[in-house]
């Protein structure tokens, strides 16, 4: 039986179309986890017979629709947010991101992708295709700033079991066990028959080891063997303008301080609240350092919060996005700079777009901080700052210095209601996965 002939121009722009809006089904807000498993392999048979250049095109083509479908939006309503955009600077300024992060590495996958579909062997091609996969995830992860958002193994985050595999590679493995079985697909598609058993095996195989380890390892880890601490988390839903308006500072700290008060009887051992919690420098404000001293008392348990920092460096004031443990006397216990920052949002890059309004009027951008810190009350714990929980080296930097808990402090209030929330922590999640260390996770809006 001879191969299935390559599609058509026409078909083969279908099949990238299709794969587009199949890739994107296996995100927020859609949640089809099991596309994840065939999501590539559309575009894997449009790949067949086709040259280089006409395969480029066609992986740009695929993720372009994907990244319209389920990220450009929430970019662009976080640009008109943020940065005060029209809709359509807005939608551009989204278009581009996507297009130099998403649909650029996508059409250097399919270029290579389509050369290794003229391997001889099913096995080879399956093989090969995906270790090229798992490459491009890990470039556009660490290429410039890295923006490591819905990689493959990411629609996963809801299905514990295949997902355990990342204490071991990162979501890189997940993805990679999902570009085997895409490719194992798309040789079913356009293999003679004799020829498909090869990649059949490659895609069992994967699946078989990555269920069978996960089930290992959800019977053999213990959550409660250690001695179990009491955090309680406060989400305030403070709107961004308030940020902006000395007059709402009140509002702000209220929004924050009266459900906090409702937690005392609990007698937590820690209290988190979010990102931003504080739009002002905190070092020198008495008055909020009253306020919590009237809430929590000398007696009552550390509280961690978002803020601005500042401090005079060489005739200069460097500001930092910074997270602070205080006492109940409203006391520094210590601080954390946020390391990775956000290009545009929180410094900006060598490359300056003209006529974009940068909302850091004063220092223009922020500094980021240095080696990873640890919090030592009321255990060692790390904290990462919103952006920070997607980029897998941080956490691990704080595991090695001995953290025993991940703490996430966000504001994904730019980002409305958007798919932005749920992809956010389906990241995060990871991190939890990947160092076996429990997770708090406080935002201002979206998943607490």
């Amino acid at each position: 039986m001879r191969p299935r002939p390559a599609t058509s121009a026409a078909g083969a722009l279908g099949f990238a179309i299709a794969g587009g809006a199949l890739h994107a089904s296996c995100f927020p807000p859609f949640h089809y986890w099991p596309a994840a498993f065939v999501a590539l392999a559309p575009l894997l048979i449009a790949l067949r017979g086709r040259s280089s250049r006409a395969a480029a095109l066609l992986g740009w083509i695929e993720v372009t629709v994907a990244s319209s479908i389920v990220v450009a939006p929430w970019i662009s309503e976080a640009a008109q947010h943020y940065f005060q955009l029209r809709a359509p600077s807005a939608w551009l300024f989204a278009l581009g991101v996507t297009q130099l992060f998403g649909a650029l590495p996508s059409a250097a996958f399919a270029a290579v992708a389509a050369t290794l579909g003229r391997l001889r062997t099913p096995g080879a091609r399956v093989a090969t295709t995906a270790a090229a996969w798992v490459s491009i995830e890990w470039g556009r992860s660490t290429f410039l700033t890295g923006a490591p958002w819905n990689l493959l193994g990411h629609a996963l985050y809801t299905q514990p079991l295949w997902i355990q595999s990342a204490e071991l590679g990162g979501v890189f493995l997940v993805s990679s066990v999902l570009a085997l079985t895409s490719a194992a697909a798309a040789e079913l598609y356009r293999s003679p028959a004799a020829t498909r058993r090869a990649a059949v095996a490659i895609g069992c195989a994967a699946l078989g080891t990555a269920s069978a380890y996960g089930a290992l390892r959800l019977r053999q880890v213990d959550d409660t063997s250690d001695p179990a601490i009491t955090v309680a988390v406060v989400q305030g839903n403070i709107p961004n303008q308030w940020r902006a308006e000395v007059a709402h500072a009140n509002d702000a700290f209220e929004a924050l301080a009266e459900p906090t008060r409702h937690l005392r009887d609990a007698r937590p051992d820690l209290v988190v609240w979010p990102e931003n919690a504080i739009s002002f420098v905190l070092e020198p404000n008495r008055r909020f350092t009253q306020g919590i001293r009237d809430l929590l008392g000398p007696s009552g348990p550390p509280l961690l919060l978002g803020g601005p920092r500042s401090v005079a460096h060489d005739g200069h004031v460097q500001f930092f996005n910074a997270a602070f443990l205080l006492d109940g006397n409203g006391q520094t216990l210590g601080t954390y700079d946020k390391r990775h920052l956000v290009p545009f949002a929180e410094y900006t890059p060598t490359l300056r777009l003209p006529g974009l309004p940068w909302r850091f009027d004063g220092p223009r951008d922020l500094t980021a901080g240095g080696a990873p810190h640890l919090f030592e009350t009321p255990v060692p714990f790390g904290a990462l700052i919103c952006f920070e929980a997607i980029y897998p080296y941080l956490s691990r930097d704080l595991v090695r210095a001995g953290a025993t808990v991940l703490v996430n402090l966000t504001n994904d209030g730019w980002f409305g209601t958007s798919p932005e929330i749920e992809q956010h922590f389906a990241m995060a999640s990871f991190r939890a996965v990947e160092t076996r260390r429990a997770l708090v996770r406080a935002t201002n809006t979206g998943v607490t």
